[in-house]
Parts: C-alpha cells; structure tokens; sequence
C-alpha cells in the first residue's frame, strides 16, 4: 500500500519567485493623495478644456461623432446600445456614455472636456503612484506632474474630448501594475495589469503591442529571476487571459453581426482607406520618426539608451524591457504606414505614448539611481519644462497633423479658430453645426422626422440633443434606412444634407437638393455646411432624377 506525501503550503511556496499570501514590502497606501491628484488634473483640464473648446472652437468631430453615438444609446427611438458601432473601440464609446445621460451637458459642449478629462487624470494618478513607489520626494513629485500636464500636446488631448486617453491612461495604469509587481513581487500586481490592458485592448487597438511586450516581459523576467516554468507559465496565462478574452469576444461579435471576425481591424477608423495613403519610402519614414520623436517626445531621446545601457550594463532587466516598449512605440507610426494599417500616417499624437513610457522610464531610472534618485527626477522636470515651448512651436509647423496648429494658436493668442484651417485643409470650428441645430430645436419636434446620414450629420444631431427627431442608419440598420432614401415622401418630412464632399449617401442621391436647386425639394434653412430641405407628400424621385440627368447632359 502506497504511502502519501503531503506537502505543506509553506514547502511548495519555498522555490516560488513571487510572494503568495503573504503582505508584501510596500508604501502605505494614500487614497486621499490620489484623490486630490485625480479631482485637480480632471477639473483643471475640463475648466481649461470648456475655454478651448467652447470659446474658442477648437474641437474634433470625431469627439462629436461618439458623444452622438452616446446620446443615441440613452435617447434615441428606439434607444439602442448598437449605436456604438464598429467604427471606433467599442469601449473609446461606451466608457463616456454616462456623459450623455442629461442631454443638456452634452448641448452646451461642456461634456467634451470631461470625456478627455477624466482619463487624463487618472493618467496623472498612475504617475504620481509609480513615483511614490521609487521614493521620489513629494515636491518633486508634484513638479514633474505639473511639467508633464502643461505640456501643450498633452494639454490638446486631455481637455478637447479626445479618445486617445481613454486607451493611455489604462496601458499606463497596466505599466504602473507591472511596475508595483517588480517592486514587490507580488503577483497580484500582474493580474490587476492584465485586467488594465484588457480594457485598453477595447479602448483602443494600438495598446495591443504594448500588451504583447508586457506578456512576454513578465515571462522573461521570471525566468531570469529563476521561476520554473510552472510559475511562469500560470503568471503569464493570468496576465494574458482577461485580454485574449474580451479580444476574441469581439471577434466573435464582428463575426456575428457583420459576417467578418476581423472587421473590428479592417473597418475601424484607423485602418488606411483604399490608396488614400501618401507614399512614404524607407528615408522617409526614418526622418518623419525622427522629427516626431524630436518634436513631440524630446525626453524619449535621452532615456531611451540610458534604459537600455541600465538594462544592459546593469542588469536591470525592467528599465531594458521599459526600453523595448519605449522603442516600440518610436517605430510603430512608421511600421504601421509601411505595412498600410493606417489612412493618418506619421500624426503629431503619436508621439502622445512616447512621451509618457518616456516619463514612466525616467521614474524608474529614478528609482534604480537609488541616493541620485532626486538628481533624476530633477532633471526629468527641467527637461519637460524647457520641452513646452519647443513643442508648443513645432505643433504651429509640424506637417502631419489634426488641430495642433489651431490648438497652438488659440492658447498663444487667446483668439476663436472658427473658420481657420488646419495644415492638411480642414476647416475648424462648428458655427454652422450650431445654426442649423438650433433651428431644428426650434422648429422640428416630431420623432423620426429628419432622415439623414448620421454618419455625416452626427454634429447636428449631438447639438440638438434630441436623435430620437431623426430617422438615421442606426434606428432600423441601413437596409430600411436606404429603402426610406429612395422614397421619402410620406415617411418624413425633411432631409438634413450634408453638402461637403465627404460621402453622405444623400447627397449622392440628390445632389441637386444638396446644391439647393431642386424644385421638389425645396430648402428650409440652409448653413456653409448642411440644407434642411422640406419633403413634400407628392415627392417623385423619378423627377429629380430626370432632372440631374438632363442638367449633367445624361438624357441626350
């Protein structure tokens, strides 16, 4: 008869790297110093963000795009959670849809800031806990967090409603996770960094590279520090699972209702557009790179190889692997306009993820410079202030760009950009959007009134606060929406048109209704930008058609 060996916890713990129930090294926790970080950077960036973006008119359309998609979700006809849509992350949407509860917040601009705002604070709560942990004083502390928040490209994203903190502000939290882990090996760090990517991975698609170099990160690491492979192997699952999971649930929802698992990358905003990308060779790229590291991301040029020479020369195998990241996300902008995953090649914000991994780096090189730990953080806040006005400059003149230029301009002169243009020929400003708002707040009550193509009028509807008066592609799926295109009359009873260029497919239907020479579809307001035109019950688009045709020479 075979004996049993019991092995007690304590003997199967004894080869283990990571600490398992026991209470690790660590500095005392301090919510209300985290607190008091989160409520002035959300309400400083949402106060200086209102001035912008209401005052000034320096704001995004894709910022107006997802709070009309958050307004669809609670007050639409029916309400439908399906506005979210593929377009963008689904969580680059959803996170902010709290903000579209009351509608008014959302008419008067003032949510655009906070959707920014918020995850821009808890940006800053990350940092000022990572640099708690490598006892950096608190002075120094609160230097470097207000060097770093003044910066003018970080300032752009952080108070105009952007999406790209809703994405970075988890990675970082994710790094400063990884970051606690190294310091006190406890594993719990590395499931709650998992979980943070996770919910980066659906916030935006580019925190995946970093999330695959963290996963195998954390396994090197292990390694060197002589886990056996079962711990490594659990460690590593732990930390990749929350991740691959909600990934392939988003797979399996793109195949479900689109018919295409991987039409969350092919059909999302970032993804290139058919031969719409400029041709970048290989000394092209290098130089962009080069510029957008220099200009945007000055730190990341000096931290950078001293990561690496601590990693190397050292044995630091943290700041080496801090490198890696650091370097990864240099040449991914360029990576991704050689292999043409992108439509926006080389943009200024890429260099937004630079210069923060190039902030947690110096951190850490703070703490690895043990007695020199305050020589370090002194430095990196006399970097960051002398980079504010240099950056500030290139934003003006940088090539590849959104609303730096108009950003730039605006807090420099203190001057409204409506109807100025940026770099690459956008108009800036929403004076048009506001004007014809208000006169359909005014004079349109009826639910499902307005057809139009919310995919190009989302402005509009945002500011009436009212998508239940329209009937858009979201309320019975485009096939009803076209049906009800071909033949308006009797099922509503205006038309909103976009009269730009840019793909709304009633202007393609009626292009002389959007030129305002349609006898049958007479306007009732018009603005630079958008016709309300008045579908009459005997509407015959057989007739408009006829007549676009003879006008273009089509029926001789």
């Amino acid at each position: 008869m075979s004996t049993v060996n019991v092995v007690h916890t304590k003997e199967r713990l004894s080869g283990i790297v990571q600490l398992v129930g026991r209470r690790p090294n660590d500095v005392p926790k301090r919510r209300w110093e985290s607190a008091l970080v989160f409520a002035f950077f959300a309400v400083a960036y949402s106060w200086f963000g209102y001035w912008v973006v209401v005052d000034l008119h320096v704001v995004g359309f894709e910022t107006l795009d997802r709070l009309n998609r958050a307004l669809m979700v609670w007050h639409n006809d029916p309400a439908k959670l399906s506005a979210i849509g593929f377009d963008y992350p689904p969580l680059a949407t959803l996170l902010i849809t709290p903000l579209a509860i009351f509608r008014s917040f959302v008419t008067s601009m003032a949510a655009v800031p906070v959707a920014s705002a918020i995850f821009a604070a808890i940006t800053m709560v990350a940092f000022n806990t990572m640099m708690r942990r490598a006892l950096v004083a608190g002075p120094l502390r609160y230097a470097l967090l207000l060097a770093l928040g003044c910066n003018p490209l970080l300032l752009l994203y952080a108070t105009t409603g952007t999406r790209h903190f809703v994405w970075i502000a988890f990675v970082i939290t994710a790094l400063g996770s990884l970051f606690a882990w190294y310091i006190t090996a406890d594993v719990r760090w590395v499931l709650l960094a998992g979980i943070s990517y996770s919910v980066a991975a659906l916030a935006g698609y580019s925190s995946l590279t970093l999330f695959v170099l963290s996963a195998i990160m954390v396994g090197a690491i292990l390694a060197r520090l002589g886990a056996d492979g079962v711990e490594v192997e659990g460690t590593v699952v732990g930390f990749t699972a929350p991740t691959v999971y909600v990934v392939a649930l988003w797979t399996v929802f793109n195949f479900i209702l689109l018919w295409n698992p991987f039409a969350w990358i092919t059909n999302s905003s970032d993804a290139a557009a058919s031969g719409g990308l400029e041709m970048f060779s290989a000394v092209d790229l290098m130089k962009a790179t080069g510029e957008l590291v220099l200009y945007g991301a000055p730190l990341a040029i000096v931290v950078l190889p001293m990561l690496i020479f601590s990693g190397l020369a050292r044995g630091n195998p943290f700041a080496l692997w801090l490198g890696v990241m650091l370097g990864a996300s240099i040449l991914t902008p360029a990576l991704a306009v050689a292999f043409r995953l992108t439509d926006s090649p080389m943009l200024m914000r890429n260099a937004l993820p630079m210069l923060l991994i190039a902030v947690v780096g110096a951190i850490w090189l703070a703490r690895s410079a043990e007695e020199g730990s305050t020589l370090v953080a002194g430095l990196t806040v006399v970097a960051l202030v002398i980079s504010i006005p240099w950056t500030l400059h290139a934003m003006k003149t940088y090539r590849y760009q959104n609303l730096e230029a108009p950003f730039a301009v605006a807090i420099t002169t203190g001057e409204s950009q409506e109807g100025a243009e940026t770099l690459n020929g956008d108009t800036v400003g929403i004076v048009s959007e506001q004007a014809m708002a208000e006169y359909i707040r005014n004079n349109v009550t009826s639910n499902n009134s307005i057809l139009t193509d919310n995919a190009q009028t989302y402005a509009v509807m945002m500011l009436t606060g009212h998508p239940e008066w329209f009937f858009d592609r979201v309320d019975k799926s485009d096939g009803p929406w076209k049906e009800v295109a071909r033949d308006p009359a009797g099922k509503v009873d205006y038309m909103l048109i976009d009269t730009q260029d840019n793909g709304d497919l009633l202007t393609q239907l009626y292009p002389d209704a959007a030129a305002g020479n349609d006898p049958q579809l007479q306007a009732v307001y018009s603005t630079p930008r958008y016709v309300l035109v008045n579908v009459p019950a005997g509407f015959s688009p057989d007739q408009t058609q006829d007549q676009s045709s003879s006008q273009t020479g089509g029926g001789s």
